[in-house]
């Protein structure tokens, strides 16, 4: 299984990556295409990447939205590992809705959140996904 260092890369060959991870620069990537940072293709589309098993999220993308990601996500059915790199200001904490789409997740194994992740709200988080490790990021992200 192959590997994708953006939406955009992975969706041309969407049942053949496992591992996308996305490094965003001030919301966006480098697009090695054009030789510059552009945005990539929306978060929403890695629901059609169907043998998605790792994706990492380094960096905050432009209009990110919480909800609409993990919601997306909650269509695959392989995901075991999902990290979340970037500042808990951009990220929040997880609503209702983004928890209910993680719970679909039956195979995740291991959820990286940012550091600054609310204590109470991750003990809330790890008896609602019993069968997942829940890490908080060791270091703090710039976006």
């Amino acid at each position: 299984m192959g590997y994708a260092s953006s939406v955009k890369d992975a969706l041309k060959e969407p049942s053949g990556i496992s591992t996308v991870s996305i490094y965003y620069n001030r919301g966006m990537i480098f697009d090695v295409e054009q030789g510059k940072n552009a945005p990539d293709a929306p978060l929403e589309k890695i629901s059609e990447l169907s043998n998605l098993r790792q994706f990492r999220l380094n960096g905050c993308p432009v209009n990110f939205n919480q909800e609409r990601f993990f919601c997306g996500l909650s269509k695959l059915k392989q995901v075991e590992l999902l990290e979340i790199r970037m500042s808990f200001k951009k990220f929040g904490t997880l609503s209702e809705k983004s928890i209910t789409c993680l719970k679909k997740l039956k195979t995740l194994r291991r959820l990286n959140l940012p550091n600054q992740y609310p204590d109470e709200e991750l003990t809330k988080l790890q008896l609602l996904l019993p069968n997942c490790e829940i890490i908080l990021n060791l270091y703090p992200e710039g976006e």
